[in-house]
């Protein structure tokens, strides 16, 4: 037996004890000093064999033979080209009602497109050719802002859940939204449509309001707590996306102190840096972008105060970025498709477009393939390193941006070690009970 790549362990010195968590089978184990130490002397056979067997299930150590890269290899692979379901991301247009100071997408005037009546109809039939024979299909509105253009969603959503009906296919809705639109009538008229939305907060009522303005520079703060309240009054299904960077982070507990004062708690939150690495423009927010470990101590903050949170979705990993999955597209105003929702300031990286009859044309199979081949065997730091399970290779976007190829790292960070320990915290806070863990070795 040897010692598996894919482990980090948490140890408390004064207590002589430590927990071993295992990034590609998600296992968590609770070990002695003297069965630390004969892992990493390279004795395992003499450890007792009853916690040896339980060391074992948890692939902390796994036969000799064993090549984990392989093993990693179909992981990825499975969840990849699963062939049980299919998501589409629509962009009914890059139009946006906000100004946000740090926006990517140059406040919806950069990219100012709107689908047309054509680009509708194009877009309906392509997700019917496309979904034959899935047991899901799932739909995503994302923007620019969707709900400036209401009834471009409903008209979608009509046709496309009526064909996910004939065909008995489970069918589910998200919104990704800076949520200022939604209205009661809104929520009224989605309501069959078993759908889940996104709202961004960045801070409490005074920072947020400098951050996430309308287009006459107004701030957005108190719609959102009414709407807030409006999808909890009518039981939608949403969770709360906070943006963080160095300036407004020593500002997240005030944050959620307001939210907690309200009545929000058991609400889920989300914490995720703000950074530069996609931008369509120059961000007008000078922005220092957040270390990992920070976002971490947001989550256990906020487990703490009464929120869901769960700090190891904080990085892109292959579970949470639809754009590495085969059976996910994202389509644009113009019918143009692409495979990440964040691409389409990047030309090189459409895929196709639709014709009239909604087929997708002029394929671009260069970047398909890289888009959809990519996992983090292909790139060299992240072969080597053991958070490769849980990351993915970071954000595949960002990686083309900052290194002009998608087969290079998207991460900045590779000691993603106290986001682990945070995660163990908030799930197993039992663990932690006498101990600190607070020495992370990898």
């Amino acid at each position: 037996m040897k010692e598996s790549a894919y482990n980090v362990y948490l140890l408390d010195e004064k207590e002589k004890k430590g927990l071993v968590f295992n990034t590609m089978k998600r296992s968590i184990v609770q070990i002695d000093d003297e069965v630390y130490n004969l892992i990493k002397d390279n004795q395992i056979d003499k450890i007792d064999q009853d916690v040896l067997d339980v060391l074992t299930k948890g692939n902390i150590v796994v036969d000799n033979n064993l090549n984990e890269l392989d093993i990693l290899k179909i992981m990825f692979c499975r969840i990849k080209f699963s062939t049980s379901s299919i998501g589409f991301t629509i962009i009914p247009t890059h139009v946006c009602n906000l100004a946000c100071t740090y926006c990517y997408q140059g406040h919806g005037d950069v990219l100012s497109e709107t689908m047309s009546q054509d680009v509708i109809r194009k877009t309906v039939e392509f997700i019917k050719k496309s979904a034959g024979g899935r047991r899901s299909l799932g739909i995503n509105f994302y923007g620019g802002e969707p709900l400036l253009y209401p009834e471009v969603i409903f008209q979608v959503l009509k046709e496309v859940k009526a064909f996910a009906d004939e065909h008995e296919m489970q069918f589910s809705t998200t919104f990704t939204s800076n949520g200022t639109l939604f209205t009661q009538e809104i929520v009224d008229r989605l309501k069959d449509y078993n759908y889940e939305v996104q709202i961004t907060l960045c801070g409490p009522r005074a920072v947020h309001d400098t951050i996430r303005v309308d287009k006459k520079g107004r701030g957005t703060y108190e719609r959102l707590m009414d709407v807030i309240s409006l999808f909890r009054e009518n039981d939608v299904k949403f969770h709360i996306r906070v943006d963080v960077d160095l300036d407004n982070y020593d500002t997240i507990t005030s944050l959620l102190e307001d939210l907690k004062k309200r009545g929000f708690e058991g609400t889920y939150m989300g914490f995720c840096p703000i950074g530069k690495d996609i931008c369509y423009t120059e961000i007008e927010r000078e922005s220092s972008e957040i270390d990992p470990a920070s976002l971490a101590r947001l989550s256990k903050l906020a487990h703490d105060m009464g929120f869901k949170t769960n700090p190891i979705y904080i990085h892109n990993f292959v579970e949470g970025c639809s754009a590495l999955i085969d059976g996910f597209l994202a389509i644009d105003p113009h019918g143009d498709v692409y495979k990440c929702i964040a691409a389409p300031n990047y030309q090189e990286h459409r895929i196709g477009t639709l014709d009239a009859e909604g087929n997708l044309t002029n394929m671009n199979y260069e970047s398909y393939c890289a888009w959809t081949l990519r996992d983090p065997l292909h790139i060299k730091e992240c072969r080597e390193c053991k958070f490769s399970p849980i990351c993915g290779g970071g954000c595949a976007l960002a990686a083309y941006s900052k290194n002009g190829s998608l087969l290079s790292p998207g991460c900045k960070d590779e000691e993603l070690g106290e986001i682990v320990r945070t995660f163990i915290m908030l799930r197993y806070p039992e663990l932690f009970e006498g101990c600190s863990y607070e020495t992370i070795l990898l």
